[in-house]
């Protein structure tokens, strides 16, 4: 492969995300497409990609989900959506443009191996690399040394990064994430209950308050599928999250009646596309609450919503060990460990989740770590977030000196990952780092994966 410098190649970037899937070029402050990870499928089995096919109802069309936890679980529609934007949106030159991929630390070998195997079959892309979403978020920041909290649609991962290389080992990941708290808002209206009408079913409406019932004409559309439907009542309940929630400064099991959450003022009233006016006031803040406590919040209809405990263990097994200490650190770690598993936690919310990896990685590490915590995802710009985790933090790590970081802007916060993908391809130092289908073949799939992508 033709050697480039980092300024003279404009490199792809693509972030493949369980709600949205970004496209982009290295260099750019921002991607050019961001698009849902779904697609419409007609009978025919044509499928249709981006917001406005996904809007559209249609006769005997279902929509169906390409990734899930960030992994890639339908292969053929992944691949339709990637070539869709490569060639109708960006449309590049495949053989001038190399291309980097992001994917999470719990990647296993064997879909490493089919992402890259796929991505050389169907395309001609001179030069490809997997970076973790970790790393790429500690690029952006400019922080090679970190601890990255990810709160996501489906689940929240934290994972120290040194010197840019996520250690796995240490990682940790739950599902108590945005589809979590769908679930429960979900849930919550469900038995109060409030009909969840999607907008492209409402003609005209006017504006009424709960308990009375909505006002609005019906729209006559195409008989469309229950995936469909599903689908934009989930978009509902993520625009609800978005606007609703709150976290309450302090932890709701211990103080229930406070009238800061229980009274008038915490009210607010969220409009449904029918115009319902719906008040919510405590269950805001209780299911805002769940992030960090799982069990806060008792699901109604708990055949429907199933969400068993997790404490976050991973279990990540690799050839080489991400960060070797010396014999006086191992037996610290050793003894944090232990005192980390003996806290009898089946379920970790994020703050305990937060507290364990500190308390698992190398001693020499765990200072670092803790001043320089980056909070990231979608789900983290739930209001007084950052500041609820701060002050949980502090409390459980009284020696340990905490500090987030966590980006203003909420379009940057939300493409954090693919803006460090962007930053980290630019590098005039990472041409070095592309490897060509040629030498993937030469070298072999193991080599490749523990010692060039990591």
């Amino acid at each position: 492969m033709t050697v480039y410098g980092g300024d003279e190649i404009n490199a792809l970037v693509l972030d493949p995300g369980s709600w949205y899937t970004r496209f982009g070029y290295a260099g750019d402050d921002f991607p050019k497409v961001i698009t849902p990870s779904y697609y419409a499928e007609k009978e025919d089995g044509t499928r249709l990609f981006g917001d406005e096919q996904l809007n559209v109802p249609r006769e005997n069309c279902e929509i169906k989900s390409i990734i899930t936890d960030s992994i890639v679980t339908d292969w053929d529609a992944a691949f339709a959506q990637f070539s869709h934007y490569f060639d109708t949106t960006l449309q590049i030159e495949q053989p001038d443009q190399p291309i980097l991929i992001t994917e999470p630390v719990w990647a296993s070998t064997e879909y490493r191996q089919k992402m890259i195997e796929q991505f050389y079959e169907q395309y001609n892309f001179p030069g490809l690399y997997l970076a973790k979403t970790p790393t790429c978020v500690s690029f952006q920041q400019g922080r090679p040394n970190c601890l990255v909290v990810d709160i996501g649609h489906d689940s929240v991962s934290v994972t120290p990064v040194v010197d840019g290389i996520s250690l796995l080992k240490h990682s940790v990941r739950t599902h108590y994430a945005g589809q979590f708290l769908n679930d429960e808002i979900a849930d919550y209206m469900a038995a109060k209950p409030v009909d969840a009408v999607p907008s492209f079913e409402v003609a005209s409406k006017e504006v009424t308050k709960w308990p009375e019932g909505p006002t609005f004409t019906k729209r006559k559309v195409p008989k469309f599928s229950a995936s469909f439907e599903a689908y934009h009542r989930a978009k509902i309940w993520h625009e609800f999250k978005e606007t609703a929630l709150e976290v309450p400064d302090k932890s709701l099991a211990q103080d229930k009646d406070d009238e800061e959450y229980t009274g008038e003022a915490a009210e607010r009233l969220f409009e449904m596309p029918t115009g319902q006016q719906v008040p919510v006031g405590y269950e805001r803040f209780q299911i805002a609450e769940s992030v960090f406590d799982p069990h806060i919040y008792k699901f109604q209809d708990t055949e429907k919503y199933n969400y068993p405990d997790e404490n976050g263990d991973l279990n990540i097994k690799g050839v080489y060990d991400d960060h070797r200490a010396t014999k006086r650190q191992r037996t610290a770690e050793k003894l944090s460990d232990a005192a980390a598993e003996s806290d009898g936690n089946t379920t970790r919310g994020l703050a305990k989740l937060i507290s364990h990896t500190l308390n698992s990685v190398d001693i020499d590490l765990r200072a670092s770590a803790a001043h320089n915590i980056i909070v990231t995802g979608g789900t983290s710009l739930v209001p007084h977030l950052t500041e609820r985790l701060y002050k949980e933090l502090s409390t459980a790590n009284p020696g340990l000196k905490m500090r987030l970081h966590a980006v203003g802007n909420s379009s940057e916060r939300v493409n954090q990952a693919w803006i460090g993908g962007s930053v980290l391809a630019s590098l005039g130092t990472f041409h070095q780092l592309w490897v060509s289908k040629q030498e993937y073949e030469e070298v072999g799939a193991d080599r490749i994966l523990t010692q060039r992508f990591r």
